[in-house]
């Protein structure tokens, strides 16, 4: 019986070992990707800070919504998520946020944990590491959605740091007072629609960065917990183990002990 037991615990310390083995490589993957996105979102908030500065210049119908919307009328919500599993419960709570804001809306889904949430989104968008170019394409279709009427509204779903944020996108929304004081070149009207796309693209590139960084700081714990359970784990089963062993070896003894005595006797 206790070589059943010993086998039983020397294959389940195994496993724990293959478990710890695997989060402690998936732990070290998203500590990399977070260094990545780190390095990323600091080299691309003085870039955001300027953009938020440049459209101060923009005239007032830029910051209104569009002749002949109806208040009240379908909005689009982009809903940043990630990738599904592996980082704890980062993603439920992002999606259990959206859920009641987006219901009955338009939604984005950016991130396979969104698509599998939302399976009816008028568009998914997926990438493991955040690009400029899917920025511009989740600007362009959040553009197309507004300039066409289809919704009157278009808004951000996305993690900062451990908060959750609904940031708009359209009608923009004035940070600060008009400047009528800047001088534009080549005119406004090559400089304006320029001025609001490129805005547009560093408003979502910004929000997908800040989601990556926040996705990966979860995966990071998640793992780095898992890794310590499991650690818990094989010292238990060692422990056990030993004990048994010890049990086993004593009563071996002790037989070996009481044959000697019925010999000599």
């Amino acid at each position: 019986m206790p070589e059943n037991n010993l086998f039983d615990i020397k294959k389940r310390v195994t496993a724990a070992k293959q478990t710890r083995k695997i989060t402690g490589t998936m732990e070290l993957i998203a500590s990399s990707r977070l260094y990545r996105g780190r390095i990323l979102l600091a080299n691309y908030r003085d870039w955001a800070k300027y953009m938020r500065e440049a459209v101060r210049c923009l005239p007032d119908a830029y910051f209104e919504p569009l002749a002949g919307s109806e208040e009240g009328s379908k909005k689009a919500y982009i809903v940043f998520c990630g990738s599904k599993g592996l980082s704890g419960s980062y993603g439920s709570n992002l999606l259990d946020y959206a859920a009641p804001i987006a219901d009955g809306h338009l939604v984005l889904a950016v991130g396979s944990a969104t698509e599998t949430y939302f399976p009816d989104a008028y568009r998914y968008f997926d990438e493991e590491t955040p690009s400029a170019d899917v920025a511009r394409a989740i600007a362009q279709t959040a553009k197309v959605l507004y300039e066409s009427k289809t919704v009157n509204e278009v808004s951000i779903i996305y993690m900062r740091g451990t908060e959750m944020y609904t940031d708009r996108l359209f009608p923009l929304t004035r940070i600060k007072e008009y400047n009528d004081m800047v001088i534009v070149e080549p005119s406004k009207k090559v400089l304006f629609p320029e001025l609001l796309e490129e805005y547009m693209e560093t408003v979502v590139y910004e929000a997908y960065l800040h989601t990556f960084v926040a996705e990966q700081v979860a995966r990071v714990t998640a793992m780095d917990s898992a890794t310590q359970n499991a650690d818990e784990i094989i010292e238990d089963l060692q422990s056990t183990y030993n004990r048994i062993r010890q049990s086993a070896i004593t009563q071996e003894i002790i037989m070996v002990s009481n044959a000697a005595r019925g010999g000599r006797a």
